[in-house]
């Protein structure tokens, strides 16, 4: 840049310029975090209709009770590669460089802490209580603490009222179903249903907000 172009930029319009690549960057970032939601929102409505679909033949099978144990994984594996790229390609259209291992061991640490908070749910309601209901109970403690950790490492609110919502509603929501008179199949299904159209409809608020 020149001496005469220089002169011709003056302080207020650099501070313009700049004002404006920081909201290009919140706005690239609330729409890439809510892509990954509905990204999300296919794995998480998934899981609990798989294992309802699946249980009543995959259970009278040899090696049925394995198949179950893990029949969660391969949607989770799914939606973790695709996010990653997301994120990737966030990383790489804001000249940052991306830190795979990072987000690799934030993913494994979500995944720890889900586990962690459904044996917690499991252990308070009892041997009574159905997979379902501490299925539901669990992802809307843990979409809060989502809402809290991004909108913390972001150094943004505009995700956390959104999240802090949607976990409300998956508690809430799972606590009537469970309540209400329906089967087990009925339960499994309305839960995926509605965790996932609570993922759905948070991420498509914060994309359309970017």
């Amino acid at each position: 840049m020149t001496e005469d172009t220089t002169q011709d930029f003056p302080a207020s319009k650099a501070a313009q310029a700049l004002s404006k690549i920081e909201g290009y960057d919140e706005t690239l970032t609330a729409r890439v975090f809510g892509l990954n939601l509905m990204v999300f929102a296919l794995a998480i409505a998934a899981i609990p209709i798989s294992y309802t679909a699946a249980d009543p033949w995959l259970s009278t099978l040899e090696n049925g009770s394995l198949a179950l144990s893990i029949l969660w994984l391969p949607w989770i594996a799914g939606a973790v590669v695709i996010t990653t790229m997301l994120w990737s390609t966030h990383s790489i259209t804001l000249g940052q460089d991306h830190n795979s291992l990072g987000g690799g061991a934030l993913g494994i640490g979500f995944t720890i802490l889900f586990f962690a908070i459904a044996a917690g749910v499991s252990l308070i309601l009892g041997s009574g209580a159905s997979i379902y209901i501490v299925m539901g109970i669990s992802g809307g403690i843990f979409t809060v603490i989502i809402g809290v950790v991004y909108s913390l490492l972001h150094n943004t609110r505009w995700m956390l009222t959104p999240m802090v919502l949607a976990g409300i509603v998956i508690l809430l929501a799972s606590i009537v179903i469970h309540q209400a008179d329906v089967s087990v199949t009925g339960e499994g299904f309305s839960l995926g249903f509605i965790q996932g159209a609570a993922y759905f409809v948070t991420g498509w608020i914060i994309t359309y907000r970017g």
